[in-house]
């Protein structure tokens, strides 16, 4: 597209190496032997120079409008052919095209370039169809079938599109529902039953009014419940790239995670938080993450796991564009996310020493160095608690003070719930499609949920919430609570990953010595709620932020390895806007950057 008034060839040389600069899908190689379309203005002329230029790089065709006059052009080797100027050619952007020409016609069709998912994150992946607003899943595999390809755009044709967020590519994961595209939940039979998505999800249009593209749809365990890499059965599991490639990526938004963490051509990722899946997967694959505000995100169109404290979260390598995308996809949603305050940030740190158990030095260090930066930059104080003990002392009701009643009634909250909305009615639709096939195969952890929710009933329900309702009062009174000057009277701090030890695919590597199981007794023998429950069943925000990485033994490569280590920062709700504020700041002042793709975060 050219808006200038004489086309020479220093602005062709000039246009074709901006678009190598900016964009991974263009290539120099397509100008040799191919075709350059100009689409011009009224009056615009072709220099003599622009001739010799279009001559030397190899080109076949040149593409007019008839408002190019180019009958004056002498050109060798060259197909000249012109077509009409339309409303449709002048609202084609710049950038790559797959041009076929027969006698009377011309097709132009927008370009991909394949990239393979060697690490097996994606399902698919999807392209938008042509003045439309559904999708089309693309599956293409290598020559091997052991991979498959996933398409992406070109960069170039957002171009002049002022939204904030064109041309971000997104990877999504697969309970979102995408139009024209099957939703599947990591369940083979789920999508077997059910038709493609004719709709697609609230939260899912309004980050592509944004301006980003889908991608592709990436795998999760299976209705997003928490799974080990052990227990994937429909799916494979995404292959997590840091370290020596066998570590844990976690559950359920694993695949969007492997997506961020593996790919240079990822921009951003959408996961669900429940109980940890967007935080857990970014502390194990050293991204940056974010569980916001309960009920801050129109769930229409997502399968659900546990309304009372389902959300829709976003990953990223970059923490500038992390934090932009999350303020601008949360904004204006059910609940707020931005509550006015005075602009001012936390001056306390809550430490809760029986919920932290750091078991690598180096990690404890990378901790350490960041928690001084916050008291250095902004003034702010560790206090450490034992958050058991604080428990114990504020509250006498023991579905709260005994961690495995608590425990209970927080898997009542998710197995009801997915049971009654997924499990019930996905055994009536086999059933009528399959009438002889029994009961729909599952993946063995939504299989002994659904089965342990059988004969649960609405009042075992209705208690779980009101014991999560105490459990948020609690919380917001003595851990981290509203406050008018700062959103948030302090910001909680906690470990989501493995405490700086690697946690292996494989389950018996991770009893070998230097390795952890995902799930930890900590000191003294008392068993916790995990740390990801917390925001959870207070309902609050939580960042997961990559501080480093440290040094580890491994058992497959048999040489030293990195694994990344992340800190989580917990708000009180509504004050998604103070931590990514506050993101933003120690992006500025040089604490945080930006991690690497591949094996190293940093």
């Amino acid at each position: 597209k050219v808006n200038m008034s004489i086309i020479t060839a220093s602005s062709l040389a000039q246009s074709t190496a901006t678009y190598a600069a900016l964009d991974d899908v263009w290539s120099v190689g397509f100008l040799d032997d191919g075709a350059l379309l100009l689409l011009t203005r009224p009056g615009t002329v072709l220099d003599t120079s622009a001739v010799v230029w279009i001559g030397q790089v190899g080109l076949h065709y040149l593409i007019v409008t008839d408002t190019l006059d180019t009958s004056r052009c002498r050109f060798e080797g060259v197909t000249v052919i012109s077509i009409s100027s339309s409303s449709s050619l002048d609202s084609l952007p710049p950038g790559p095209y797959t041009v076929l020409l027969d006698r009377s016609t011309i097709a132009i069709h927008q370009a991909y370039r394949l990239y393979e998912d060697h690490l097996d994150a994606f399902l698919s992946g999807v392209t938008v169809v042509p003045r439309s607003t559904t999708h089309t899943p693309v599956d293409v595999v290598s020559s091997s079938h052991r991979h498959g390809w996933i398409p992406v755009p070109s960069r170039l044709h957002w171009i002049g599109d002022e939204r904030p967020l064109a041309g971000v590519r997104v990877a999504l994961k697969d309970i979102f529902d995408l139009e024209g595209v099957q939703t599947g939940a990591g369940s083979r039979s789920y999508a077997k039953v059910y038709p493609v998505a004719n709709q697609t999800a609230a939260s899912v249009q309004k980050i592509l009014d944004l301006g980003a593209v889908i991608i592709g749809k990436t795998k999760t365990s299976q209705f997003a419940h928490a799974g080990d890499p052990w227990h994937y059965i429909d799916i494979h599991y995404p292959w997590n790239p840091r370290g020596d490639g066998y570590l844990t990526a976690g559950s359920s938004s694993s695949g969007s995670a492997v997506a961020v963490a593996g790919y240079d051509w990822v921009d951003l990722a959408i996961g669900s938080d429940t109980r940890g899946s967007i935080r857990r997967p970014a502390a194990l694959v050293g991204s940056y993450g974010i569980r916001p505000t309960w009920r801050s995100m129109d769930l229409t169109g997502v399968v659900p796991l546990a309304e009372e404290m389902d959300t829709a979260g976003v990953l990223a390598r970059d923490p500038s564009l992390f934090s932009i995308a999350a303020s601008l996809w949360f904004e204006d949603g059910p609940a707020p996310v931005n509550k006015s305050f005075a602009g001012g940030f936390p001056k306390k740190i809550v430490y809760p020493a029986d919920y932290i158990w750091i078991r690598n030095p180096a990690a404890q260090a990378l901790f350490d160095n960041f928690l001084d930066a916050l008291q250095r930059e902004f003034s702010m104080t560790r206090t450490t608690i034992n958050l058991t003990a604080t428990l114990h002392a504020a509250v006498s009701n023991s579905q709260l003070t005994n961690i495995t009643a608590l425990f209970l009634q927080s898997n009542i909250l998710s197995e009801y719930i997915s049971y009654t909305r997924v499990g019930a009615p996905l055994a009536e639709a086999w059933h009528t499609v399959l009438p002889d096939a029994g009961y729909p195969p599952l993946d063995p952890t939504p299989r002994a949920a659904f089965r342990r929710s059988e004969n649960r009933t609405r009042a075992d329900y209705e208690a779980a919430v009101a014991v999560k309702a105490m459990f948020r009062k609690f919380f917001l009174s003595r851990v981290v609570r509203p406050d008018s000057e700062t959103c948030s009277d302090g910001i909680m701090v906690l470990d989501a990953g493995t405490g700086g030890l690697p946690s292996y695919r494989e389950e018996a590597l991770n009893n070998l010595s230097g390795a952890t199981p995902l799930v930890v007794t900590l000191p003294g023998g008392h068993t916790t709620l995990p740390g990801t429950f917390l925001a959870s069943m207070a309902g609050c925000p939580e960042v997961s932020i990559p501080l480093g990485q440290v040094s580890y033994r491994s058992h497959i490569s048999l040489q030293e390895e990195v694994l990344p280590v992340n800190i989580e920062l917990i708000a009180a709700p509504g004050c998604d806007a103070m931590l990514l504020g506050l993101v933003r700041r120690l992006v500025d002042m040089g604490v945080l950057t930006a991690v690497k793709t591949g094996r190293a975060a940093f």
